[in-house]
């Protein structure tokens, strides 16, 4: 798919068909995530691959969001920021959420790159999810993605995205206008 066509198809869906993707999908989208910059090249994410139903209701409780329990998949996302602060000390916090945010974005655009449907869920109970999947203290839960096929096709219309107008500056924070840089001759230089 052209790349600019799966940015523009790539929404947050809630309403899946029982149609189950196959895992290698799930796993082929993984490892896009994992080609995401990440500072001193550490891919410090986990995910945990949730496909069974009872498992999926629990997550849907901890979440309490009734639609998960509609994906065939369920990924968590973890991290682990040991590393980066070996290497970074106190710039690893604001480093892992960068690296996080890249990661995910790539998954959630190969996953809609091969015609399969996602949505990003931040809200949850994070000691529930915790002691249901063993997950260690050290390893940050970082978000839920749900995947799966989209009920119908196209029938969810992409929210309209707020203008760039007053966030996007030049120079100077606030200056909205662009003013063309003088023309360098190369003799000048």
């Amino acid at each position: 798919m052209d790349f600019n066509k799966v940015i523009e198809e790539r929404s947050s869906i809630k309403k899946y068909s029982s149609k189950k993707p196959k895992i290698e999908s799930i796993i082929e989208a993984i490892e896009t995530s994992n080609k995401a910059p990440a500072a001193g090249n550490l891919q410090p994410t986990s995910f945990i691959i949730v496909e069974n139903q009872e498992t999926i209701n629990k997550v849907a409780d901890a979440c309490q969001q009734d639609f998960i329990s509609n994906a065939p998949y369920v990924i968590i996302v973890c991290s682990n920021i040991n590393q980066l602060k070996k290497m970074y000390d106190k710039r690893s916090e604001k480093y892992i959420k960068h690296y996080v945010g890249a990661a995910v974005e790539n998954f959630l655009l190969k996953i809609t790159d091969m015609g399969l449907a996602s949505c990003w869920v931040g809200p949850f109970s994070e000691e529930t999810l915790r002691n249901h999947f063993s997950i260690p203290e050290n390893n940050e839960i970082e978000l839920i993605i749900t995947v799966g096929y989209e009920f119908i096709k196209g029938k969810s219309k992409p929210k309209r995205k707020h203008s760039l107008v007053n966030r996007v500056f030049f120079e100077d924070w606030g200056n909205k206008f662009h003013k063309p840089l003088e023309k360098v001759r190369r003799k000048d230089i």
